[in-house]
């Protein structure tokens, strides 16, 4: 996880000096001392003492919260907790500066991280995963035939509107297709055109759109992938006729000299002609969070759309 963090905070433009001031706290270790972190906001003030605390099978506990504001330097605290806690323990921090992220604010910080592609995630290696873990779960390799979408959703906004900020959240991949197109647009007299269409066929939202090259994610992150329904794709290869209707396009007609220059603006329907279409396919994510809410089952958040789906 320090790894994960230095990383991730040297993106930002923030570099973590060694704190001589730091003290060896039990179950709280300083990373360094930053300038600033934007995490925290542009607050002045003197720099920021950031503490890693490690995993463990216990919750942070108000002995050690107090333990540790007794024997940390002054001045303004972060600190990145992979143990739970609750929130009262904070009550006898009120005179200290610091900031405490859980490992679910955490998760979410380095999960949004990667699905910009600002850090790439491992697979772990196999003796570290169960077999369970290997049968269930299908990991999307970062390779050169895989394209991802980049998120439009902005995850915390979205719990936050809901009332869902504790809300376990995981990062995902949900599977869909990219498909190359290669035809002729057959003009209203017979004339023709060739060309190469990318599509995007969303199996999760049922729909079709034109990709443009803008939208993809520079470095597809490796995560588990979420396969939708066998139901949900739909039968591409017979050119229906939402992708037909997608292609088509209005051109700007050649001028009639009987008519005069008038004809010539006037727009012509060049449709898709299906006899000369041929079709492939790559792997294409799209990015997204498991959501478990309390009371409910786990369900897939879109990156894109904002809607949750079910998933088996």
């Amino acid at each position: 996880m320090d790894e994960a963090v230095r990383d991730l905070l040297a993106l930002r433009a923030v570099k973590l000096h060694p704190a001589d001031d730091a003290p060896q706290i039990h179950g709280f270790r300083c990373m360094g001392v930053a300038e600033r972190v934007p995490e925290l906001g542009e607050t002045p003030g003197s720099m920021v003492h950031v503490w890693h605390v490690p995993p463990d099978i216990l919750p942070i506990s108000a002995t050690e919260i107090e333990r540790w504001s007794v024997d940390a330097p002054g001045g303004r605290h972060w600190i990145l907790s992979e143990r739970p806690f609750d929130e009262t323990i904070l009550a006898p921090l009120k005179s200290i500066d610091v900031v405490i992220w859980g490992p679910e604010r955490m998760a979410r910080w380095i999960g949004e991280a990667v699905m910009e592609g600002e850090l790439v995630a491992h697979l772990p290696s196999p003796q570290n995963q169960s077999q369970i873990e290997r049968d269930k779960v299908s990991i999307a390799e970062s390779a050169s035939n895989m394209t991802a979408l980049k998120p439009l959703v902005d995850l915390d906004l979205w719990l936050m509107q809901r009332g869902w900020e504790d809300v376990n959240t995981s990062p995902v991949l949900l599977s869909a297709r990219l498909w190359i197109v290669d035809g002729f647009l057959k003009g209203p007299e017979g004339d023709t055109e060739p060309g190469t269409w990318s599509i995007v066929e969303d199996p999760w939202s049922g729909a079709l759109s034109v990709h443009e090259p803008e939208e993809e994610l520079p470095h597809p992150p490796r995560l588990r992938l979420i396969e939708p329904p066998d139901e949900s794709w739909s039968d591409i290869r017979a050119v229906p006729s939402e992708l037909l209707k997608l292609l088509d396009r209005r051109k700007q007609g050649e001028p009639d000299s009987d008519e005069g220059p008038v004809s010539s603006i006037m727009l012509e329907w060049w449709r898709l002609d299906p006899d000369s279409t041929n079709l492939s396919d790559v792997q294409l994510v799209i990015p997204g969070w498991i959501i478990n809410a309390e009371g409910l089952e786990p369900q897939a958040l879109h990156g894109r759309n904002g809607r949750l789906y079910e998933i088996e």
